[in-house]
């Protein structure tokens, strides 16, 4: 019989679903790597009946299943999984007199509460409801102000009204660590796109080891994860752990 030809090149996407809650899989977006490995734990029994060497018997378990994904779409919804977040959406709207406080010191940066629409105007006064003027007692950032210090702003503070954009909010480390099943609707990019799936019934995220929030290329991050045995899986030959689905 000729061997058939099983390389393989996988393209695909990653969805993840919450465990304790009652939405299906969501999307993560565009990843760059999906990867699992597996650790044993090795017990061996040596061979001290002769100078050769060697072991007379080994018992092998696996003592873990870990992965990994590297995401390419910096989403909120992306990162809350291995930042233990929680994400919430704010809607545009107008934000009528802001208050901030300020020193008046020169350089002083007054960021906003949310992430303004600068397709729409900004205005800023004074805590006398004085107007105050871009460029000659403040300039105007991406999500704030830039006190100037011969302007007019001093330690009574401003008040901004604006347009905020649509946005999504991430508070970081406020949940304990959520449980997830993931599953991969992938393609074999080396033998003609052919389905490949892959589901991991239950796993839990580390935390991230570092967020490129500056960087000259496209920023990705790594989230690395353990695959825990799920229990809920019966009958023989079935794991608790993960599927691997290729079309022939």
């Amino acid at each position: 019989m000729a061997t058939q030809d099983r390389s393989y090149i996988g393209k695909g996407k990653i969805y993840l679903k919450r465990l304790s809650a009652s939405t299906g899989f969501l999307p993560v977006g565009n990843c760059s790597a999906l990867e699992v490995s597996f650790e044993e734990d090795k017990k061996e029994q040596k061979d001290y009946t002769s100078v050769g060497g060697g072991n007379v018997n080994v018992v092998s378990r696996i003592d873990s299943v870990t992965g990994s994904m590297t995401a390419m779409d910096l989403s909120a919804a992306s990162l809350a999984p291995a930042l233990r977040a929680v994400v919430s959406e704010e809607a545009s709207g107008s934000v009528i007199d802001e208050v901030i406080a300020a020193s008046g010191t020169d350089g002083e940066l007054l960021p906003f509460a949310f992430a303004p629409d600068h397709s729409q105007s900004i205005t800023v006064k004074d805590d006398m409801d004085s107007a105050l003027t871009e460029g000659t007692d403040y300039n105007l950032t991406a999500n704030g102000i830039v006190v100037i210090g011969t302007g007019a702003i001093d330690n009574g503070g401003v008040k901004v009204s604006y347009t905020k954009a649509p946005q999504e909010i991430m508070q970081a480390l406020v949940e304990a660590g959520e449980e997830f099943a993931l599953f991969f609707d992938g393609m074999n990019e080396a033998q003609s796109g052919k389905p490949v799936s892959i589901t991991m019934h239950r796993l839990k995220f580390s935390p991230v080891q570092g967020l490129p929030f500056i960087s000259d290329e496209f920023a990705e991050v790594s989230m690395e994860f353990e695959v825990l045995r799920d229990s809920s899986i019966g009958g023989v030959g079935m794991s608790h752990f993960m599927k691997v689905v290729q079309a022939l």
